[in-house]
C-alpha cells in the first residue's frame, strides 16, 4: 500500500481502539481458564490474530464476532505432538507463548516472518539449556521439547518485560512453587504490571517483594469476562498531533490504567499541551511546545512519535534510555532517523539515545518518500509528522499499519487528515 498525506488541520473526536497489550493477556488467561470466557471490545490487529492462532492450536476454542470473542480453554499439560504456532511477526505471542509450548513434553514449533525471529531469545535459551530441554532457534523457527521444572528463575530485566510475563503465565499451573527474579535495570515493569492484573482477574495469585515474584504452584485459571480499554500506546499518535496541530478528543480511554504507555499525558504536558480529562475521554488542546529529556525505559513504544514531537519542539530534546527500539519491527532508532532526515530534521542517535534539534516548521520544495521499513509505529508517526509539516509525503508500504491499528487510515480522514491511498 502506498498512500500520500497531505499537511491538514484536524478536528474532533477519535475512538481509540483497544490495548493491543491489554488483549494479548486476555486472550492467553481465558485460553487457559476452566470455562467459557468472554472478551469484548477487542479489535482484530494481526498480532491479536497471532495470539489468537496459536492458542487455538494449543487447544483452546476460540469463537470471533466483529470486536469480541469467546474462548472456552485448554489445557497446557495435554498437547498434541508437533504442534505449529504461527506467531507472524508478533514479539509478543512468540514471548509469552514459548513457556505454555513447555508443559506437556511434546514439540512444539514456533513460525514467524520479518525480523521476528532475529530478536533476542537468549533468555528462554539459558532456562532451557539448564533444565537440558530443547530449544533449537534457526533463521526459520524455533523449535521447543520438554517440560519446564518449577523453581528459581532469575532473569535480567532490562531485555524485554515479555519473558518476565512468559513465565508468569505457566508457573502457577506447575506442581510445586517457584520464585522468579528480575535482575536490575528493571525496565518496562508497567507491562508486567499488567499481566499480573489480568492474571487477578483470572483467578492467579502472584506476591511480589521488590523485584521477585512469589508463585505458588497448582494455581488454576478461573474463567472470567473482560471488557479491553483503550490503548495509551495508539493515543499517543493523536495526543501528539493534537499538540502540533489542533485539539482533539480521544475517547475509549480507562483515565485510571496502569498502561506504561499512559506516560504520554504527563509527556504532552510537559511539553506544554493542555489536557482535559473525563469519564472516558481525554482532550488534547495545542500550545508551544518546549523540549524535555524523555526516559524511555518504561515506554519503548511511545518513541517513534516522540521523536515527531521532538522534531516541533523549538531547541533541543533528548531521549534517553532507547536501545530497546533497536530489537522491534525494524531498528527503530535507524528507521526514524533515515526517514526524518529526508524532512531535514536535525537528528542524531547513539545506541542508546536520539538527540533532535527541532524546528516551528518544515517545507521542501519537493514530496519526499518515506519508507515504512515494515513498521507500524514508523507509518503512524511520519504520517502525524506529515500532516503537520508544510509539505505533503508519499509513505510507501503503509499496510505495515495491520500489524496493529488496521484502520488508523480511515480514523485520520474521520478527523480532516487528507489521506489518498494510491
Amino acid at each position: 500500500m502506498k498512500v500520500k498525506i497531505t499537511p491538514s488541520i484536524v478536528s474532533g473526536t477519535v475512538s481509540i481502539p483497544s490495548s493491543k497489550s491489554i488483549s494479548h493477556r486476555a486472550i492467553i488467561c481465558a485460553s487457559l481458564a476452566q470455562g467459557i470466557s468472554n472478551i469484548t471490545n477487542l479489535t482484530f490487529s494481526k498480532d491479536i490474530e497471532a495470539t489468537i492462532n496459536c492458542m487455538r492450536a494449543f487447544g483452546a476454542k476460540i469463537e470471533c464476532e466483529e470486536n469480541s470473542c469467546t474462548i472456552e480453554g485448554c489445557n497446557l499439560f495435554k498437547l498434541k505432538d508437533n504442534i505449529y504456532c504461527d506467531c507472524n511477526e508478533s514479539g509478543s505471542t512468540l514471548r509469552f507463548l514459548i513457556p505454555a509450548g513447555a508443559l506437556s513434553n511434546k514439540t512444539v514449533t514456533y513460525l514467524g516472518k520479518g525480523r521476528l525471529l532475529e530478536r533476542p531469545m537468549g533468555i528462554y535459551q539459558k532456562i532451557f539449556d539448564e533444565q537440558k530441554m530443547l530449544f533449537n532457534q534457526s533463521k526459520d523457527a524455533i523449535q521447543i521439547q520438554g517440560k519446564l521444572k518449577p523453581g528459581h528463575y532469575q532473569i535480567d530485566g532490562n531485555i524485554s518485560s515479555q519473558f518476565i510475563s512468559g513465565l508468569l503465565f505457566v508457573l502457577p499451573l506447575l506442581d510445586s512453587d517457584s520464585t522468579l527474579t528480575i535482575n536490575e535495570p528493571y525496565e518496562s515493569k508497567s507491562y508486567v504490571d499488567l499481566t499480573l492484573d489480568m492474571l487477578k482477574c483470572f483467578g492467579i495469585e502472584i506476591k511480589q517483594n521488590n523485584n521477585t515474584y512469589y508463585i505458588q504452584g497448582k494455581q488454576k485459571y478461573i474463567a472470567h469476562d473482560v471488557k479491553i480499554e483503550g490503548d495509551y500506546s495508539q493515543m499517543a499518535f493523536f495526543g501528539v498531533l493534537a499538540g502540533l496541530n489542533n485539539s482533539l478528543t480521544c475517547s475509549n480511554m480507562n483515565l485510571k490504567s496502569v498502561q506504561g504507555d499512559k506516560a504520554i499525558l504527563d509527556i504532552l504536558a510537559d511539553a506544554g499541551c493542555n489536557i482535559d480529562s473525563k469519564e472516558d475521554s481525554i482532550t488534547i488542546h495545542p500550545s508551544k511546545l518546549y523540549p524535555k529529556t524523555i526516559d524511555l525505559s518504561d515506554c519503548p513504544d511511545l518513541g517513534p512519535i516522540l521523536c515527531v514531537l521532538a522534531s516541533f519542539c523549538d531547541q533541543t530534546t533528548t531521549i534517553i534510555n532507547a536501545q530497546r527500539l533497536r530489537m522491534k519491527e525494524s531498528d527503530r532508532i535507524e528507521a526514524i532517523e533515515t526517514e526524518l532526515k529526508k524532512w531535514d530534521v536535525d537528528i542524531q542517535t547513539t545506541f542508546d539515545s536520539i538527540t533532535i534539534r527541532g524546528k516551528n516548521e518544515y517545507v521542501l520544495d519537493h514530496i519526499p518518500t518515506i519508507d515504512s521499513h515494515n513498521d507500524h509505529r514508523i507509518v503512524m508517526a511520519m504520517c502525524v509528522f506529515s500532516l503537520c509539516a508544510k509539505t505533503p509525503c508519499i509513505i510507501e508500504n503503509a499496510q505495515a499499519i495491520t500489524k496493529s491499528y488496521p484502520n488508523f487510515f480511515e480514523d485520520i480522514q474521520q478527523i480532516g487528515g487528507k489521506v489518498e491511498i494510491l
